[in-house]
């Protein structure tokens, strides 16, 4: 099936990246091929793959990380891509700001349509801790998009030490182009009060209608991801979605 970017009137552009719906998945929600092959053919905005470190990551303390590096899901990106899919979100963590940057610029060329951050990673949080530390925020941030070819989303822990002003500032001035940020008042709608033009904020979680979507899109939020489980409905869950917020927005002119 061809992805149309953008098509029909539920299109958006979020974060730098042209979607035909404004809802995909969370990263880590979709792990086995097999899961990754159905939701491509789904009514995702776009394909967040699951989070990925430099090399194989086995560490014991850290299960939820488990992946086979960037050699083995590089090539999966290009594949995706090459087939005109949904666009692709590549989630990526690293233990240094070096690391960060190789994975951004090796994804990037993989043909990924966006390279998501994701600081709330545990691992992340041990090691590098962006979230305490503004130049180091901003040292991430800037690394990452000088290296990438696309734009660079960053997802926040859902415990952020520095004030949000402070994390959007950061975030500007490295040249981020969306924040994914936890669908709560204390958090999404906080970020809110903050976020400035050119950076984007997608919340995550909290999706289970289409009306969780357009209430999220009315605050202020330029796309969802639904995570960090899909719902029983499995990849199917964008088809009801999307049919949800079209029946709304009828209800609406009606």
């Amino acid at each position: 099936m061809k992805f149309e970017a953008g098509a029909g009137s539920s299109g958006v552009v979020a974060g730098g990246v042209a979607m035909r719906f404004p809802a995909m998945n969370a990263a880590g929600s979709v792990i086995s091929m097999g899961e990754l092959k159905a939701l491509t053919r789904s009514r995702t905005g776009a394909v967040v793959m699951r989070t990925t470190t430099l090399q194989p990551f086995l560490h014991p303390e850290f299960r939820s990380l488990k992946n086979p590096g960037v050699g083995k899901l590089a090539p999966v990106v290009r594949e995706i891509a090459d087939a005109g899919g949904p666009p692709v979100v590549a989630s990526v963590v690293g233990g240094t700001i070096d690391e960060f940057v190789l994975l951004a610029r090796t994804f990037g060329e993989a043909g990924a349509a966006a390279i998501e951050a994701h600081l709330g990673e545990s691992w992340v949080e041990a090691t590098l801790a962006p979230c305490e530390n503004a130049e180091t925020l901003h040292a991430l941030a800037a690394g990452m998009a000088a290296a990438s070819a696309a734009p660079v989303w960053v997802r926040l822990p859902d415990r952020c030490e520095l004030p949000y002003r402070v994390v959007v500032e950061a975030l500007l001035a490295g040249g981020v182009r969306a924040v994914v940020v936890r669908n709560e008042f204390t958090r999404f709608e906080k970020l809110l009060l903050e976020v400035r033009p050119g950076l984007d904020v997608i919340a995550l979680g909290g999706i289970h209608s289409g009306w969780d979507v357009s209430r999220a899109l009315g605050k202020g939020a330029s796309a969802v991801q639904v995570g960090p489980t899909l719902s029983p409905d499995g990849v199917d869950v964008f088809a009801r979605l999307e049919r949800e917020v079209h029946a709304a927005r009828a209800a609406g002119r009606s």
